[in-house]
């Protein structure tokens, strides 16, 4: 599916064209007299859903000075009360059981939406389209309601306010060349959103928010025709507005030379070099070069990841990190951005380096050999998506609409993207490429030169020293350099004597089967294709790190990162690339802190390679002292010269709050890596996945059952065994006992953020289960209402809460928010009443009944769309415990009896005797 949809990507770009359309009975699209613009389709992929967007062609940009940061503020209102719903969509769409419903401002465009709502219930569908109408231009605005989201804006820019945020206010200025897109962040000036007046807010609403700049879109299992009609009939009411301010296209003014900045902050962790080359947007003439020229671009980043990732792994350069790629800024502009760390002051020797390697790329590596291998990787893209062309989710078409409306890109048929794919596809040579990087490389205009760290005083290159640089790259001779050509070779070069199935057991309840070999391994299986042509398979066996001592955590922790790093069996790494080119396959193996396992997916037809590799990860692992060595060196440095942040702080208290001493606890440090031993290291690995008996497997998917079970017994039953018996250790390391205690630390813009964490250990019956659920939703509720809404005193609150019974019960409700050092105390006191509150009163039966529907509308959810995820995660608890995870027993059943008594009956007795963390971490 990930290349179906970019191949649908590749098609979305060309302003004033209009292309091929769907039959009208599956597609409509049209203007009212008004300027509004509609886009209907219908669509199978998720039968009886549809969703619902409200496109605003205006953001942050179009803000007068005074105005900066009410885009936004008005997309918060949006929700607050409207003309047909005025105590808020959120309250009437909640009743009904849409749950998925927000929105989000740009700098260019403001996009309302609410998806997965239920067709079926056609007032619902009506009532959507009201909403949409509502949001349009019928917000009531009310002063009260206005002075209560200044908080809650004021909240979210405080929480906003990350290492990122704070870089990038030193950076755009740079970045955009002090144009209108590096002076409207979206958040706006908190002077502005404490002191402007509703009539401001009003202004902008009035001038901006009108059919013209507008679009609806309906995707999902509608009538087409329909739809239309009804769009037509509500929204043409709505006056076209005379004489409307203008909707100015802003842009970026070039720079003749580079800009160059310095960007300190003292939580940064790390050095950094960025060169960005900033590139204004040329239309293309047609839609065939629009297209030719996105594939060159998607295969351009493909190929000089490629061949860098090659020169970091055999040259051994003076940079760490390196990230470089072609994309998009900005509306009408794309950025080329290169992005380095390098070592300890080493910084212009590693970008001569690598400008050198990009150069050389550019070069030479792009040829029309490299231009074929790409070709052909891409071209089983074109071709699944000619087969599942009927399979595109809703958010594919929702895109295509959005980008035709906001900026002229065309609507175009599968069928017109397909044709065109293969014959650019078949045409496309380097000279192209060559031509397309010569368009926007040819010069040093646009170019950001941005040096980032945490010492002011650090050794940085200078702007003249850069341009030197790379006139010296551009300008110098390069080689083509002695480019080894690895050809792939078989994965397997002798045969596998596999083992056999002795044992089969049919599970009814999943409609699945249970398999056991001769090596003593058990094979869970069920066939699904409710994922197209994906097969998942998932291997575990209890251990993990909690059976090794302690001075052998260090060397075990290198696995996850280096297991295949160097290859696998004779196999270096670039060979094991070779194998798998033009393979969708995807192996992993993990080594936890109670298991240890493998896993991967892959397409059906790519199944037995896939258990050939999961065979070789037991048999015949491959690892290089060179490798391990480089590893162990580069990260001692890196830990060597990061400096200490305020986060290494609060983590250290954070820790020493609830964990108790243990030598098992390392510290991420050079004593860490220097007790990293090689030997160590691969005799763990071999330990670990040594004995296929303690192994359960898990395969799911597209795939017959004669098949698989054809291939399970001739990989996975040819894997040795030992037959030993291990359990997992516990290391329980947490001290234990409730708590409340309060971190001060030197965080900027007097945040005080909150943890409040109820842990217990009842044994609860399946309806108790899901009183706990409900339970939360009423505290996320509660404090929605009271502490975002009424207090203004945070930008939300995250009620979280999980419960298990298997392998032992546990039940667990986590709140945390984040508000002001003025305010938070109350904030936190809020937390308890509520709680407190909800024991004492209970809830209305009223309440219990509509989060009853949600929580039968989201199970509906679930049932309709049981992929291979879902199947692995209901064969394990099968196998850990017998239970069906879809029994009526655990749903079905126990929600016909869940009511306002119960729900307050497990409130009472959970917070009476759980153990409660509350840690409030807040700035000095």
């Amino acid at each position: 599916m990930k290349k179906i949809l970019l191949l649908i990507i590749i098609s979305i770009q060309i302003p004033g064209l209009l292309y091929a359309q769907d039959d009208t009975k599956i597609f409509r699209h049209g203007q009212l007299d008004n300027g509004l613009t509609y886009y209907v389709r219908h669509t199978t992929m998720q039968p009886g859903k549809a969703d619902f967007y409200l496109v605003q062609n205006v953001g942050a940009l179009m803000e007068e000075d005074n105005q900066n940061g009410l885009a936004h503020f008005l997309e918060h209102m949006a929700f607050n009360g409207t003309e047909s719903f005025k105590e808020g969509i959120p309250h009437f769409l909640k009743r009904r059981g849409v749950t998925q419903f927000n929105a989000q401002t740009g700098q260019d465009e403001t996009v309302y939406y609410m998806t997965g709502v239920p067709t079926a219930d056609t007032g619902l569908v009506d009532s959507c389209l009201l909403v949409m109408k509502d949001w349009s231009g019928f917000l009531l605005l009310d002063p009260v309601e206005i002075d209560k989201e200044r908080g809650v804006i004021k909240e979210e820019r405080r929480s906003r306010r990350n290492l990122g945020m704070r870089l990038r206010e030193q950076t755009d200025p740079y970045v955009f060349n002090h144009s209108k897109y590096a002076t409207r962040n979206i958040i706006g000036s908190e002077e502005i959103i404490q002191n402007f007046t509703p009539n401001e807010l009003r202004a902008y609403y009035k001038d901006f928010y009108r059919p013209d700049q507008q679009a609806v879109i309906v995707v999902g299992d509608v009538d087409a025709a329909k739809m239309e009609a009804d769009i037509r009939k509500l929204f043409s009411s709505i006056p076209k507005r005379v004489n409307p301010k203008p909707r100015l296209v802003y842009g970026i003014p070039d720079n003749e030379g580079p800009l160059y900045t310095k960007a300190f902050d003292k939580e940064m962790t790390e050095s950094s070099v960025t060169l960005l080359k900033r590139v204004k947007q040329t239309p293309p003439t047609s839609l065939k070069e629009m297209m030719k020229r996105n594939l060159i671009n998607r295969f351009y980043n493909q190929i000089v990841e490629k061949y860098l990732q090659k020169y970091i792994e055999s040259k051994n350069p003076s940079f760490v990190q390196t990230m470089v790629g072609f994309n998009g800024l900005v509306r009408n502009y794309d950025r080329w951005n290169i992005y380095m760390q390098a070592y300890p002051g080493k910084e212009k020797q590693a970008l001569k380096e690598l400008l050198g390697e990009i150069e050389r790329i550019h070069r030479h590596a792009i040829n029309d050999k490299e231009v074929k291998e790409q070709v052909e990787a891409y071209l089983p893209g074109v071709e699944d998506s000619e087969k599942y062309k009927d399979k595109f989710p809703n958010e594919v078409y929702v895109q295509l609409y959005q980008n035709n409306f906001l900026e002229g890109k065309p609507i175009t048929s599968i069928e017109e993207d397909i044709a065109y794919s293969r014959e650019i596809l078949s045409e496309l040579t380097a000279k192209d490429f060559h031509d397309w990087i010569a368009s926007w490389n040819s010069d040093y205009k646009n170019w950001v030169f941005i040096m980032q760290g945490s010492d002011p005083t650090y050794n940085f290159p200078t702007q003249d020293e850069i341009l030197n640089i790379m006139k010296e790259v551009r300008e110098g001779e390069l080689s083509a350099g002695a480019e080894e050509e690895v050809k792939a070779v078989p994965l397997l070069d002798y045969e596998v004597k596999g083992g056999e199935i002795v044992k089969t057991k049919k599970i009814k309840e999943l409609d699945a089967e249970e398999w056991t070999l001769s090596n003593g391994c058990k094979v869970y299986y069920k066939f699904t294709d409710q994922d197209g042509i994906k097969v998942s398979l998932l291997g575990e066996s209890a251990g993990g790190l909690s059976l090794l001592p302690a001075e052998d955590l260090p060397s075990a922790s290198a696995l996850s990162t280096l297991i295949m790093y160097s290859g696998l069996y004779k196999h270096t790494m670039p060979m094991m690339q070779a194998i798998l080119k033009g393979h969708q396959i995807h192996p992993n193996v993990t080594l936890g802190e109670t298991f240890e396992g493998v896993s991967g997916f892959c397409n059906n037809n790519e199944t037995e390679m896939l258990l050939q590799i999961i065979y070789l990860f037991f048999e015949h692992p491959r690892f290089d002292r060179g490798d391990f060595d480089k590893y162990v060196y580069v990260n001692r440095l890196r830990v060597e010269n990061t400096p200490r942040t305020v986060n290494d702080t609060i983590s250290e208290q954070m820790q020493k709050l609830r964990i108790k001493d243990s030598p098992r606890l390392w510290k991420e440090s050079t004593v860490f890596y220097n007790a990293m031993d090689f030997d160590k290291m691969v005799s763990i690995y071999k330990d670990r996945f040594q004995d296929a008996s303690d192994f359960h497997f898990y395969l799911t998917g597209n795939i017959q059952r004669e098949e698989a079970r054809e291939l399970v017994a001739k990989y996975l039953g040819a894997i040795p065994s030992t037959f030993r018996k291990e359990k997992a250790v516990h290391h329980d390391l947490r001290i234990k006992g409730s708590m409340t205690e309060t971190i001060l630390a030197n965080i900027p813009d007097n945040k005080y953020m909150t943890t409040i964490e109820f842990s217990n250990t009842l044994k609860l019956k399946p309806v108790e289960d899901l009183a706990i659920d409900v339970i939360r939703t009423v505290l996320s509720n509660r404090y929605q209402e009271i502490i975002r809404e009424d207090e203004g005193g945070a930008y939300g609150v995250n009620v979280g809460a999980a419960y298990e019974n298997y392998p032992r019960p546990a039940q667990n409700i986590v709140i945390n928010f984040q508000s002001n050092t003025e305010k938070g105390d109350r904030m936190r006191a809020i937390v308890h009443e509520q709680i407190d509150k909800l024991v004492a009163e209970g809830v209305s039966e009223e309440d219990v009944e509509d989060m009853v529907l949600m929580m039968k509308k989201g199970r509906v959810g679930v049932l309709e769309n049981r992929g291979n995820a879902h199947w692995q995660d209901a064969l394990r608890l099968y196998a850990e415990t017998g239970k069906n995870i879809d029994s009526p027993e655990l749903f079905e059943n126990p929600i016909k009896k869940l009511n306002a008594k119960i729900v307050q009956e497990v409130a009472k007795k959970f917070f009476a005797t759980a153990e409660c963390i509350d840690i409030v971490v807040r700035s000095k």
